[in-house]
């Protein structure tokens, strides 16, 4: 049986969903199921898809016979895929239904401790290759999941915007052509962050990859905007002024607060804080991480830096944006932990968040 430092056991899911429809489960919840996962993902505040990895060893004979079962078509059989299936299409469903109709696999990976889970990444776009380890006991399976190939693939734009139409609706036509959910986008939220904004020229969308054109459209604009979880989400940004003063982070719920930390904090060039603790899923980017007193200093239970080792980091606690996450894990007892890089966002609003955090400090229970 395999525990974590601080006697939890390790808890992983792996759900597959094949071209038929059928969901393949596999999970491993106490750690003595007979094989073992691993898993590998960074999510981030980026216009970039995700790309996680996960590796199974020794599954079920009749899970391995489905994975194979399914992929029918090869990958470098897309462009004959989309002529001959005439799969492309001005909407790609978020759900996933196009890629499945399209051969490929979904792949959602959750992961926590003690059968209690939070989603780690959901991509569809996935293949499955098998092998032996070499002593032919102990197969090898690799899922290699990409969040939006679907997207890439199937989607076709062809739309022409004439002048005076909303920027929401030419963003929103790109982000479904992508695949994409509407995250936290919609005409209000959009317009909360840049006022009133039209098209002064015809916009026309014809062929090529929708996030580029998202790209195009938006990267001059005072604001971010990013994909996370097959979704589209907007806000602020740092340093351009905003004529609704929209703040640089995603505004949907309370700080985070984070596993023990593992290490010492350290800074990194342009500002940021890169610091990492016990795998927890439920840092998103974009996102308000408290770093409170009681998280930076956990030396009285020997699992996190001493306060002298705090003090020479010269992280002080407050509240950051979380720019980049990475979770890893394997539930034979290697890495089991999150990765940040994380910066010091200030103002009213993110101290009112850190003043929450801060009063709760030391109420999770290790």
């Amino acid at each position: 049986m395999s525990f974590s430092i601080y006697s939890k056991t390790r808890s992983v899911r792996l759900t597959v969903t094949t071209p038929d429809g059928e969901k393949v489960v596999v999970e491993n919840l106490n750690g003595d199921e007979g094989f073992y996962l691993s898993f590998e993902c960074t999510r981030a505040m980026t216009s970039e898809p995700a790309i996680a990895t996960v590796t199974a060893h020794n599954l079920p004979a009749d899970v391995l016979g489905i994975f194979e079962a399914a992929q029918t078509k090869k990958a470098d059989d897309y462009d004959g895929l989309l002529i001959d299936l005439g799969l492309q299409t001005e909407q790609v469903d978020p759900s996933g239904s196009d890629a499945l109709e399209a051969g490929f696999l979904i792949v959602e990976v959750e992961a926590g401790f003690d059968g209690a889970m939070s989603r780690v990444f959901y991509c569809i776009g996935a293949r499955v290759d098998s092998s032996s380890d070499g002593d032919d006991v102990t197969i090898v399976s690799t899922i290699r999941a990409t969040e939006n190939l679907d997207g890439a693939l199937l989607g076709l734009p062809l739309r022409a915007f004439e002048t005076g139409a909303t920027l929401f609706e030419l963003v929103d036509y790109l982000r479904q052509i992508a695949g994409l959910g509407a995250g936290n986008l919609s005409y209000a939220s959009l317009t909360a962050i840049l006022g009133e904004s039209r098209l002064d020229s015809p916009y026309i969308v014809s062929g090529g990859q929708a996030l580029a054109h998202l790209t195009n459209v938006l990267q001059y604009l005072p604001m971010r905007w990013f994909i996370d979880d097959r979704e589209i989400w907007i806000c602020g940004r740092d340093g351009m002024p905003s004529p609704t003063n929209a703040l640089p982070w995603i505004a949907d719920g309370p700080a985070i607060q984070l596993e023990p930390i593992i290490g010492r904090p350290t800074k990194s060039d342009g500002g940021f804080v890169e610091v990492a603790c016990m795998l927890c899923p439920r840092v998103l980017p974009g996102r308000i991480v408290a770093l409170t007193p009681g998280g930076l200093a956990l030396a009285s239970q020997g699992l996190s830096p001493a306060a002298s080792q705090v003090r020479r980091a010269m992280v002080p606690p407050g509240a950051y944006r979380c720019e980049e996450v990475s979770h890893r894990g394997d539930t034979r007892g290697g890495e089991y932990r999150t990765a940040m890089k994380l910066r010091p966002v200030t103002g009213p609003e993110a101290n009112a968040l850190f003043a929450s955090a801060l009063s709760q400090d030391g109420s999770l229970v290790y």
